[in-house]
């Protein structure tokens, strides 16, 4: 009768820290859920700031440029088209290629300009401020830029770290309850901009 009763207070406790055990690993899975869900609302919204100032950059450069302008519109809507996950990592890193690439076209129009004669009229002074705004527009996106690639590493560190607790075996029992989160970044046979550094931007 004794051994009866010490058997069951074993399997009793045995079975309330295995009930302990998976409701922290419920607690956990859960906080690590939010955090990713929390990176990527920062990511989204860094990523939206520069779709915002985008068409700024490109209205400008069309003051001064007679060249088309088509690639970056075409990799501007492709970026906000774009799906969360590898597809729009590589759309945002061909945006960003193709910002840097319009940035060369007002040096290329002042030399053109010079060699044409063209400094001693009035338009080389309008053109000096267009310029001018470019530069900063310019500046503006590179920051951005830089704080969309900060965001993608803190969203796809917080990634993998939700996808190792739920590979763990109590963690399973949840899989329906946790899904996978996409990360935000290419995979081989994307096409962007290796200044991306193949996570985003």
């Amino acid at each position: 009768m004794v051994w009866f009763i010490v058997g069951g207070c074993i399997v009793a406790a045995f079975v309330v820290l295995l009930l302990v055990f998976t409701i922290l690993r419920f607690n956990q899975l859960s906080m690590a859920r939010s955090l990713c869900d929390e990176a990527k609302r920062q990511l989204i919204g860094e990523i939206r700031a520069r779709h915002a100032l985008v068409p700024a950059y490109i209205g400008t450069l069309q003051q001064i440029a007679g060249q088309d302008l088509s690639t970056i519109e075409l990799a501007l809507a492709s970026a906000e088209r774009a799906p969360f996950d590898h597809r729009g990592a590589a759309a945002e890193n061909a945006l960003t290629e193709a910002v840097d690439e319009a940035a060369l076209i007002p040096a290329a129009m002042t030399e053109r300009s010079l060699t044409e004669d063209f400094a001693r009229s009035g338009q080389a002074a309008v053109n000096e401020e267009i310029d001018t705004t470019i530069q900063l527009l310019h500046g503006q996106l590179q920051v951005l830029t830089e704080r969309i690639l900060a965001a993608a590493r803190f969203y796809n560190t917080n990634v993998e770290r939700y996808h190792r607790q739920r590979m763990r075996p109590i963690s399973r029992l949840f899989s329906n309850v946790f899904k996978p989160r996409d990360p935000f970044t290419e995979v081989a046979g994307d096409e962007g901009g290796p200044a991306s550094a193949r996570s985003a931007a």
